[in-house]
């Protein structure tokens, strides 16, 4: 299998988890994790028809970070593999964390989405570390 479709086929899985693990707090009933909805919402200025772009939003994000890791790691020479991967997810998930907090909940043009609580925050994290190690899980696999 070409090795330039791993990355491709990690993203895909990685983001999908990712997107099955954020509606967790919904069913538990703890929490509103709404990511999807929210980034189509930055694009669209409302939250009605904000799903489809916020999915194109979300797994073409996917996509492109799943390259991103790989391509960071191949520099840094180190093993691509989920610990590796899960490393850079949790670096991501900090960043993503802070502008999500700062950036996005502070100014989002949907007035819903201000005051999400640190439960969008600790998902955000934990999405994005259990993302990274699905990638780079995926991409060992696929390239070894």
């Amino acid at each position: 299998m070409d090795r330039s479709l791993a990355p491709l086929v990690g993203g895909l899985l990685g983001t999908l988890f990712m997107t099955l693990f954020l509606l967790i707090p919904r069913w538990l009933k703890i929490g509103h994790v709404d990511i999807i909805r929210a980034a189509g919402a930055l694009a669209t200025g409302k939250v009605e028809n904000a799903y489809p772009p916020g999915c194109a939003i979300h797994f073409g994000s996917g996509i492109l970070f799943a390259y991103i890791y790989v391509a960071v790691i191949h520099f840094a020479k180190l093993p691509i593999n989920f610990m590796t991967c899960g490393l850079i997810g949790a670096v991501h998930g900090i960043i993503v964390m802070l502008l999500v907090t700062i950036m996005i909940m502070e100014h989002h043009p949907v007035a819903k989405y201000h005051d999400r609580g640190p439960m969008t925050a600790l998902m955000q994290l934990l999405a994005h570390i259990f993302y990274g190690m699905i990638v780079g899980g995926v991409v060992n696999a696929m390239v070894h």
